[in-house]
């Protein structure tokens, strides 16, 4: 049976390219970037290779980088640190942020800060509700660039600005939109940007953090002073060298035009077959929210997954949670929506026999499950 893997926003395949330098590193340069000899000499500039490629990517310079274990942590010690209440007291965010996010930011509303989620009915925050928000007396506002849910793509370049004329600290999730669409931290105006290796074709366990001033981050995990001494704990060298191989490799092959097509052609094909797409206005083509009317999402994953096609019932951090998706209930689907959505989200390695498949097993599902209600 041939595979057709279509949960791409939960997580890639690792590259070829990020497998070879995953082994190299383990088997041959297997040294501590931090010794004085001859291993430690090699760990070292293959550190520093891996922090140039992902800088390349990120279009900025590889000193402002920090490698962390996850997107999680990068965004955990990007929040942490930009939290300042000698700028103020309020923190503004949206209500369909991803957990890692929102976690944080509520912790921090434990220890006093007042917070704000902006609503996204629609999928995206409004612009001149933001603006409201986003006042003197703000301290962090915090903002994805691409929703993992919906593919929704936020105005962060615009909130940014905004974030500026308030004097706030502005920190970015660009997990699932960094080699996905062109942007560099200058532009997007932010004090702070996340990023995951295991979203573009790398290793999970490896995740990186830009930072304007990086002397000014409070580092959250401390220790022998590793990454500047920003982030201690020995470097995950397999790990950081397949993160760094495997940005050069999705950025020499990525065509967004042909993800665009594929995109389309899923959109006509669910259209087609009475689904209802689950769409923003701005969104990017990575990332397809449907619903089928009538059907639940469990039964259809296990009928697709038999069939060598996986898709998502959400996000993977909360699709075993048994409940509605945050996101699509702030979006405001209805009840009937919300029990049979599904996502799709595309990778460097989909094509059009995917679709197809996709498309089929929906058939499928559609003949089967409606005959067995």
């Amino acid at each position: 049976m041939s595979e057709h893997y279509l949960d791409n926003a939960a997580t890639t395949r690792p590259c070829a390219a990020a497998v070879a330098a995953m082994q190299d590193m383990a088997v041959h340069s297997y040294g501590n970037p931090s010794s004085l000899h001859r291993r430690g000499f090699e760990a070292e500039q293959r550190l520093k290779l891996a922090r140039r490629q992902v800088a390349d990517g990120l279009r900025c310079n590889p000193e402002d980088l920090v490698f962390t274990g996850s997107g999680t942590e990068a965004i955990n010690t990007a929040l942490l640190s930009l939290a300042d209440r000698r700028r103020g007291d309020r923190i503004v965010s949206t209500d369909a942020e991803h957990p890692a996010v929102l976690e944080t930011l509520r912790h921090l509303a434990q220890q006093g800060f007042s917070l704000t989620l902006l609503p996204t009915v629609g999928g995206c925050p409004d612009l001149a509700e933001a603006e409201r928000a986003i006042t003197d007396g703000v301290a962090l506002v915090s903002m994805m660039l691409v929703n993992n849910e919906t593919g929704a793509r936020f105005p962060a370049a615009e909130v940014g600005a905004l974030a500026r004329r308030a004097g706030a600290r502005y920190h970015v999730d660009a997990v699932q939109g960094f080699g996905k669409l062109p942007f560099s931290p200058g532009e997007l105006g932010c004090d702070a940007l996340s990023v995951s290796a295991h979203k573009i074709g790398g290793l999970k366990g490896t995740g990186a953090l830009w930072v304007k001033e990086p002397r000014r981050l409070k580092p959250l995990i401390r220790g022998g002073g590793q990454e500047g001494g920003l982030r201690s704990g020995t470097e995950n060298m397999p790990g950081i060298a397949a993160f760094g191989a495997a940005v050069q490799d999705h950025f020499a092959r990525w065509d967004l035009q042909k993800t665009e097509a594929l995109y389309d052609r899923a959109c006509a094909g669910l259209l087609e077959q009475g689904c209802v797409l689950n769409r923003p206005p701005e969104r990017l083509p990575t990332i397809l929210n449907f619903s089928v009317p009538g059907l639940r999402a469990e039964p259809m994953l296990n009928l697709l997954s038999e069939r060598g096609v996986y898709v998502s019932a959400g996000s993977a951090c909360s699709a075993r949670q048994k409940k509605h998706s945050p996101v699509l209930l702030a979006m405001g689907l209805e009840e009937r929506l919300l029990e049979g959505a599904l996502r799709v989200s595309f990778g460097i390695d989909n094509d059009m026999e995917d679709v197809e498949a996709l498309l089929e097993g929906i058939a499928h599902c559609r003949r089967t499950l409606v005959n067995t209600r």
